[in-house]
C-alpha cells in the first residue's frame, strides 16, 4: 500500500469514526425493550448486539481498505484517459496534414510517361 493510500485510509477511517449512528442506538433501544418485555432473553440480546457490531466493524474495515485503493485507481485511470486523448488528438492532427511525399504532380508524371514512350520507340 502506498503512502497516499495509507493517508487516504486515515481520512476514510476518521470520517467513518466521526459519523453518528442513530440506527445502532435505535437497535439497542428496541433490543432492550424486547428484553425488558420478555420477548427475548438476555443471552440472545447479547448475541444479536455482538453480531450487529461485528457487521458494522466489517463494513468500516471494508471501506478503509477499498476506498483509498479505488481513489488511487481512479486517478490512474483518469491520467491514462488524458494521455490517450492527447495521443488521439496528435494522431488526428497528423492525419489532417497532407503527406507531400505521396502527392503526385501530374505534369511531372505526364512528362515521365511521354519520355518513357520516346525511349521505348528508340
Amino acid at each position: 500500500m502506498s503512502s497516499r493510500e495509507r493517508a487516504l485510509g486515515d481520512v476514510v477511517a476518521g470520517l467513518l469514526d466521526a459519523r453518528l449512528d442513530p440506527a445502532t442506538d435505535r437497535f439497542d433501544a428496541e433490543l432492550a425493550a424486547a428484553e425488558a418485555d420478555g420477548r427475548i432473553d438476555a443471552q440472545t440480546a447479547r448475541l444479536l448486539r455482538w453480531w450487529q457490531r461485528e457487521s458494522l466493524r466489517g463494513l468500516v474495515e471494508h471501506a478503509r481498505r477499498t476506498i483509498p485503493t479505488t481513489v488511487v485507481a481512479l486517478d490512474e485511470a483518469n491520467s491514462a484517459a488524458r494521455t490517450g486523448n492527447e495521443e488521439s488528438a496528435a494522431a488526428w492532427a497528423r492525419a489532417e496534414q497532407p503527406d507531400r511525399s505521396r502527392t503526385i504532380d501530374l505534369d511531372e508524371r505526364r512528362q515521365a510517361f511521354v519520355s518513357g514512350l520516346s525511349e521505348a520507340d528508340a
